[in-house]
């Protein structure tokens, strides 16, 4: 026997539902909104996960019972595949804009660089250039010494001029003033014979 009338309305109800949750989703999946907060999710995640890699983070308590090596092997494989996957999302984020992928390859090579540690030809070139360094200060370190010892020699000698010049000028002044005062008690001396 075939299907009945009420049979065939619940699958026609069914499959129109299943068709509505279905376009929903597409048109959800490819709204630009949608697109752009699952990938800040994303990102997000990604970071946060790096973070706690580079950083550590201990498992908080009462967590799923799983044991350090899975949670170390999970974090090794979420290492790897950030790692297998950040070049291609890297162009694809900075495609047509030079100055976001001049700062991320920026960034990339300094988190390179201080992960890196410093090999021996590394060290010794640092040395060099310290002995360099050392060649080039000492000669500046004399020379601003000196110039100190000159710029003294030039103030302890001007004070002495000064010294001497404000000597004279109040010997010269105080001849004055008492030949003035001379001058005066003559003056007063002789008033007083006249009266």
């Amino acid at each position: 026997m075939g299907e009945t009338p009420d049979q065939i309305k619940r699958d026609i109800e069914r499959t129109r539902t299943e068709l509505t949750q279905d376009t929903d989703r597409l048109v959800d999946r490819a709204n630009p909104k949608s697109v752009i907060d699952r990938r800040t999710h994303r990102m997000r995640l990604r970071a946060r996960g790096m973070k706690d890699r580079v950083m550590g983070s201990m498992p908080s308590p009462g967590s799923s019972g799983s044991s350090p090596g899975s949670a170390v092997r999970q974090n090794a494989d979420q290492a790897a595949e950030a790692v297998r996957s950040a070049p291609q999302q890297a162009v694809q984020q900075t495609q047509g804009n030079p100055i976001a992928a001049g700062l991320i390859a920026f960034g990339a090579g300094l988190l390179t660089a201080s992960l890196l540690s410093e090999s021996q030809s590394e060290q010794r070139a640092a040395q060099r250039l310290q002995d360099r360094a050392g060649e080039v200060i000492e000669p500046a370190r004399q020379a601003v010494s000196e110039s100190v010892g000159r710029v003294r020699e030039q103030a302890s000698e001007s004070a002495r001029d000064a010294g001497e010049h404000l000597r004279e000028s109040a010997s010269e002044r105080a001849r004055s003033t008492g030949e003035h005062a001379q001058q005066e008690a003559r003056s007063a001396t002789e008033r007083m014979r006249d009266s």
